[in-house]
């Protein structure tokens, strides 16, 4: 489901020309972010005309696993939410740098943004409007028991972004590596 009505699901003809790098961000977690990684690769094959923005939306956590069950946030130390905090982004970090080597495998400009919101959704629109963001790579689904096959958006986060994204910015929502 390209955000757009009527557009073509294809990016590649309206990134190509104009001089400037379009940047095209890609939204992802820690789960298949892989796969939207390497699908932007494929359909943004104009280097010189596209630059992407790997980006995660850190939202505070309700629970902080400690000795095998999860407690919540509220009940925990400050510095235990810290170092929480702390190894959380260090493991993101690690992800997108493999994904920044992806990218310059594929001799494509990358960078990585980490945002923190108390909501993803929130956080990619915040995101959009004050970066005036054109096109955006996201997930569809809310975990791994969807698939390809899938039609609709499953993920209330995808959801939220779609009904509230500026106009102006096209979103493509990837399940599995496959838009959806």
């Amino acid at each position: 489901m390209d955000s757009m009505a009527g557009d073509s699901p294809e990016p590649s003809s309206s990134f190509s020309g104009g001089g400037e790098k379009k940047r095209v961000y890609v939204a992802m977690g820690a789960g298949e972010s892989k796969a939207m990684v390497l699908w932007a690769l494929q359909k943004f094959p104009d280097r010189d005309a596209a630059a992407f923005v790997l980006l995660h939306v850190y939202c505070h956590p309700k629970f902080i696993p400690i000795m095998g069950t999860r407690i919540p946030a509220s009940q925990v130390q400050e510095q235990q939410l810290i170092a929480h905090k702390k190894m959380e982004l260090q493991k993101m970090s690690d992800i997108l740098d493999e994904h920044l080597l992806l990218c310059a495998q594929e001799k494509v400009q990358a960078e990585k943004l980490v945002v923190e919101s108390d909501d993803v959704a929130e956080g990619l629109l915040q995101l959009i409007s004050e970066r005036h963001v054109t096109a955006l790579v996201m997930g569809a689904a809310a975990d791994k028991h969807y698939t390809k096959k899938m039609m609709a958006l499953k993920s209330k986060k995808a959801q939220a972004v779609e009904q509230q994204a500026d106009p102006f910015c096209r979103i493509w929502y990837i399940c599995k590596g496959t838009l959806v």
